[in-house]
């Protein structure tokens, strides 16, 4: 039997690898996370929700409930807590008047974008671990898959 390390290096041993290396970045934040959730007054499926609504600018309800495996209901009383804490506003579609979309409030940016920001903080520390000549490595790597998915855009 291979090692996970080991090659070849298959979609399934690279997924597990990068598995390996999200838990361990993604662990490193979560202190501080935890800290911006108390402080901001947050659960983890409203800061869920926030980011889902940031990255596709604006959701309806029950692609929100969807997305974060909760009840419609349940996931329209949190929607009601956040409009209620000035994080989103909730509107009619303009297409279908009964259906319902959430957007960010800039409030709502800024604790979204804070969110954020404490990841790529915690994570870029413990990358600054790494030999230069690694992080490059895997600076290429990772830009290359970015582009082959076109996940970014050339500026």
């Amino acid at each position: 039997m291979f090692h996970i390390l080991d090659p070849p290096y298959t979609p399934e041993r690279v997924a597990e690898l990068f598995n390996l290396v999200h838990s361990e970045l993604m662990g490193q934040s979560m202190d501080t996370l935890l800290q911006f959730l108390q402080r901001t007054n947050l659960s983890m499926p409203r800061l869920v929700s926030l980011m889902h609504i940031q990255r596709q600018q604006k959701a309806t309800i029950s692609s929100l409930s969807e997305h974060l495996n909760l009840t419609l209901a349940t996931t329209s009383q949190m929607i009601d807590q956040l409009v209620q804490d000035g994080l989103v506003e909730r509107y009619e579609a303009p297409h279908d008047r009964r259906q319902k979309l959430v957007s960010l409030t800039p409030l709502g940016e800024a604790v979204a974008a804070e969110a954020r920001q404490i990841r790529l903080n915690e994570a870029s520390r413990h990358l600054s671990r790494l030999p230069p000549e690694l992080l490059d490595q895997l600076g290429q790597a990772l830009s290359a898959a970015c582009r082959e998915w076109q996940l970014v855009t050339k500026p």
